[in-house]
């Protein structure tokens, strides 16, 4: 280094000035070591090098320059070949969890299909058997209500007798004091109304059974969503009864609609059934049903609102994920609306929420009136 030149110009090498490990170890004046010093040699090629530079007193430096070209390329490409194997395992991760998510989606709606394939065998064998003896009872409410007026007539007659002798009447005014006749009367009358009242209810809800049963992948008819709604609402009355009214807007003169019946009942059942449980207290679920076109194809909306608790926006995004619910253990599955968006989507129709914390929500099901045709 007598004539100035630098320690890695000996070598034919070009680096910057700062590489000159020597200089800055004489100037420390204590021993130094850079690794991975990049040089390119003067054919071009470029090099990787360890140097440490040693100061021996003022006037002399030992260097040593240790080449780990080779050594650095295959760590560069090890590097290289791990991280597309990370790369690759966390894609391979990503398949297997969306494969396992679309087989337990697909699980659980074979499941749930089986489900209410037998579910809707057993209530509509129910409503069969339940069907024989309430008409039994309803039919013939009329023939008792006239026998006990018949009965009535004669009491009445044999009362009101001129030739009825003092004893005679004296004993039959005995009987009917004893047995409270005025009172029999006046109950008979309401017991028989009552008989009435809940032979037709019962002949209702069994009606409505054997409605809301009507499931079959093929069972694709003209449907009235009205009544769908109605039939819901008579089902899930212990619900709603004596604390929530029901406003009813149904738009007049609505056309009937495609659809699998039976698999509509239960998206309404799904929806009613949530905005009753989200109100804890006296309440309003508001029902309105409308058609229109939408982009050009006859469609009808039915929109459910409730003035229950509402749900915060993170909540809001998950709502139809499978298996996710805010209920408590063993209140939910976490499959309703999961399910109810899967027949809307079958529908080729659209399911959207509108909800915020303290304002309620509303649920809009928006269904074209042939989705065949699409």
């Amino acid at each position: 280094m007598a004539d100035g030149a630098r320690c890695y110009e000996l070598f034919s090498l070009e680096v910057c000035a700062s590489a000159c490990v020597g200089c800055r170890a004489r100037e420390a004046r204590r021993p130094l070591r850079v690794d991975e010093i990049r040089a390119v040699r003067g054919d071009g090629e470029e090099l990787t090098f360890i140097v440490s530079a040693v100061p021996l007193g003022d006037d002399y430096i030992v260097e040593s320059y240790r080449d780990v070209t080779a050594e650095m390329r295959i760590q560069r490409r090890l590097k290289v070949l791990l991280e597309t194997e990370r790369r690759a395992k966390g894609d391979l991760e990503e398949m297997v969890e969306e494969r396992t998510r679309e087989l337990r989606q697909a699980q659980a709606q074979l499941v749930l299909q089986e489900k209410m394939s037998t579910l809707g065998r057993l209530v509509a064998g129910i409503a069969h058997e339940l069907n024989n003896p309430i008409n039994f009872v309803y039919g013939n409410v009329d023939f008792l209500a006239q026998y006990v007026e018949d009965l009535l007539t004669l009491v009445r007659t044999a009362d009101e007798s001129p030739d009825l002798s003092p004893a005679l009447r004296a004993e039959l005014d005995a009987v009917k004091q004893r047995i409270e006749f005025d009172y029999l009367v006046e109950d008979s009358h309401k017991l028989l109304k009552s008989i009435r009242t809940g032979a037709e209810r019962t002949a209702a809800i069994v009606r409505d059974l054997k409605n809301f049963s009507r499931t079959g992948a093929s069972d694709m008819v003209e449907t009235d969503v009205v009544s769908g709604i109605e039939t819901t609402l008579n089902l899930i009355s212990p619900l709603h009864r004596d604390r929530i009214s029901i406003e009813r807007d149904y738009q007049a003169g609505l056309p009937r609609l495609v659809a699998n019946a039976g698999h509509l009942n239960q998206v309404f059942m799904n929806l009613l059934a949530n905005a009753a449980q989200a109100i804890r207290g006296p309440g309003t679920i508001r029902i309105a049903v409308t058609s229109r076109d939408e982009d050009g194809r006859p469609v009808i909306e039915v929109s459910i609102s409730d003035t229950g608790e509402g749900m915060a926006p993170d909540v809001l995004e998950r709502i139809t994920d499978p298996f996710f619910t805010t209920k408590g253990v063993g209140e939910g599955t976490g499959l309703g609306l999961w399910i109810t968006d899967s027949i809307v989507r079958a529908h080729v129709g659209t399911l959207l929420c509108e909800s915020a914390v303290g304002a309620g929500s509303t649920f809009r099901v928006i269904l074209p009136l042939r989705p065949r045709d699409e």
